[in-house]
């Protein structure tokens, strides 16, 4: 077939990502001709390389109806006639990733279908909303991010009139129910046929119960029918909303999906959701979580240049420090920062000369603790290895008990050090996947860390990370009520992925003098902004975890959940109403609680 395709992109930023590259090289040999159109600004660079995929200039116009709009104009601008000139129109947008598999296989599966029109994905029957969609309900249809119209259609007074009549959309709420929930009836009630390249009539169920397969459903329409794109929205639903439908792993496992069975690189897709949402979001939407056995057989050697770094202050519990310090395999560099000469010394005879690694010692500036020793201390050593891991020794004495500080200091060191096996499978993680950036230990929540927790760990540290992360160029997506990923300022991290936070060429005289305060200093931010900086510099964040450790985690966040639910129970009936779902009963909270407070005053 003789196609013309029609492209529309928008992007808020004026950026055009490398996952949109990639779909118009593979899509580009599937069309005899291209036209782009942008609703909006395009940054100088990005125009360059956008107009190697068509002979015909970019087309520029504001986002005013959307994609529906800017498809019109470009046919418009074509002209109904020299449109006629081709067996098929391609109309799509820059809404999805993929293909996953060559579009080929797509078009050549359609080409022997006896259609007028058809798309990729279609919706099932669904309710109305606001009394937007014109029939009274939205009708099975195709989704518009991909349609392909035949020439019989595109020649039509028909297919002509329902363009030039289009509506103009002020929001998405009409788009969606007005063009995409129409089209499809609009043409099928003239007699012109439609159908789905992913069939999912047998997974439709009643009005009531719809809802979007592509989303809901991905891995099993990617595995077994051949979905060749993901919708970006997908990946941006909260997991409550998820929960509604299955346990939330879903992308997770079609992510899993495609880095084993396809070709598709999946750091197309990490890239652009990096750029475009909270990492700490990202992180829970795809279960970025490696639990790691603890005792396994690994043999692993790699050929990147590690390094361990481990301020030490207290000589007290030096042999703690030094028992995990074992675990680093001997491949593995180690440099102990410290603050005295005595320090220096005592460390170098009673762990340097006892590890089997290659082991340096310095002295740092008795000021700004910990993150001091890294940004300035270690600053000129680091930058010469590809990954490397940051420790400190940790009391936390102002805490209520003594093991509620020692507590947080053994999730710190046996969750990044824990054996070396467990470390090799670390570096063995970072070596699979170019896109991970940063490994962090899991966040606390026992004794009066609860308090923390409940609050995001944020507390008085947002304004000073903002101000961080705008010194570095580094557009902040934070979002308060996710919190950040890093708390304890132990890690694991890919250097180039936390360059930018060495680059600033921070000085000891940047971190507060002693007695430093507990809360609300450049320290405190700095910790909780790594997952936003590997973020910016298009890195991905996992949280990880010995097996030991998750059985625990699993049962301590059972067990808080159940008394939660436990304590709630007795003025849910009287306050409360909800569905039987999660997602139902945790926004009817909110309004029970409002309607106890009422019930009081």
């Amino acid at each position: 077939m003789k196609r013309l395709g029609i492209f529309c992109c928008f992007d808020g930023d004026g950026i055009i990502d490398d996952y949109i590259y990639y779909m118009l090289n593979d899509i580009k040999d599937n069309l005899d001709e291209l036209f782009i159109v942008a609703n909006g600004f395009l940054k100088q660079e990005t125009i360059y390389k956008l107009s190697k995929y068509s002979d015909n200039d970019i087309i520029f116009r504001d986002n005013v109806g959307f994609d529906a709009w800017a498809w019109r104009e470009v046919m418009f601008n074509i002209g109904f006639i020299n449109l006629s000139k081709f067996d098929e129109i391609i109309l799509f947008n820059d809404s999805f990733f993929g293909p996953i598999y060559p579009f080929k296989e797509m078009f050549d599966k359609m080409d022997g279908e006896e259609v007028d029109f058809w798309g990729i994905t279609q919706h099932g029957e669904a309710p109305n909303h606001k009394n937007l969609c014109p029939y009274g309900y939205r009708p099975v249809h195709l989704q518009t991010y991909f349609l392909a119209f035949r020439k019989n259609l595109v020649e039509s007074d028909e297919f002509k009139s329902f363009w030039i009549n289009l509506p103009n959309y002020k929001n998405n709420e009409e788009l969606t129910f007005k063009f995409e929930a129409v089209l499809t009836r609009h043409f099928e009630d003239l007699d012109y046929t439609w159908k789905a390249y992913v069939d999912t009539d047998d997974l439709e169920e009643s009005r009531e119960k719809v809802m979007n397969l592509y989303a809901y459903d991905m891995h099993n329409l990617v595995l077994n029918r051949s979905l060749p794109v993901l919708k970006r929205k997908a990946f941006k639903i909260p997991r409550k909303i998820y929960l509604r439908y299955n346990m939330a792993s879903d992308l997770s496992n079609t992510i899993t999906y495609l880095e084993e069975n396809t070709n598709y690189d999946t750091s197309l897709i990490y890239k652009y959701l990096l750029r475009t949402m909270d990492p700490g979001q990202l992180v829970d939407n795809l279960n970025l979580v490696k639990i790691i056995p603890k005792y396994q057989n690994i043999s692993y050697s790699s050929n990147k240049k590690v390094l361990v770094i481990v301020h030490l202050y207290y000589e007290d519990i030096w042999e703690y420090a030094f028992n995990y310090l074992k675990n680093v395999p001997n491949y593995i560099d180690v440099l102990i920062t410290t603050d005295t000469c005595d320090k220096k010394e005592f460390f170098e005879e009673n762990i340097g000369k006892n590890l089997q690694n290659d082991v340096t010692v310095i002295k740092v500036e008795p000021r700004g603790r910990d993150m001091a020793a890294l940004l300035v201390g270690a600053r000129d050593i680091v930058k010469n290895y590809d990954y490397f891991c940051f420790m400190h020794d940790k009391k936390s004495q102002g805490k209520e008990y003594i093991t509620v500080g020692a507590t947080f200091r053994d999730v710190l060191w046996e969750n990044n050090l824990a054996s070396p096996n467990y470390i090799n499978d670390i570096i063995k993680e970072f070596d699979d996947n170019p896109s991970l950036g940063l490994l962090v230990p899991p966040k606390i929540y026992h004794g009066t860390y609860f308090n923390d927790y409940i609050t995001s760990f944020w507390s008085a540290n947002l304004k000073e990370a903002k101000e961080v992360l705008d010194q570095m160029g580094i557009v902040s997506k934070i979002n308060k009520s996710i919190g950040p990923l890093s708390i304890g300022n132990c890690f694991w991290a890919k250097y180039d992925a936390l360059e930018p936070l060495f680059a600033l060429c921070w000085d000891y005289d940047d971190f507060p003098k002693e007695p430093m305060p507990g809360n609300g200093t450049v320290s405190h931010a700095l910790e909780r902004i790594y997952g936003y900086v590997a973020a910016g510099n298009g890195y991905y964040t996992k949280f990880i975890m010995t097996d030991e450790y998750a059985e625990s985690e699993i049962f301590n966040h059972s067990y808080m959940f159940m008394n939660i639910i436990n304590n709630i129970k007795p003025v849910t009936l009287q306050y409360f109403v909800y569905s039987k779902g999660f997602f139902g009963f945790v926004n009817s909270i909110r309004n029970g609680f409002t309607k106890i407070r009422k019930a009081l005053k």
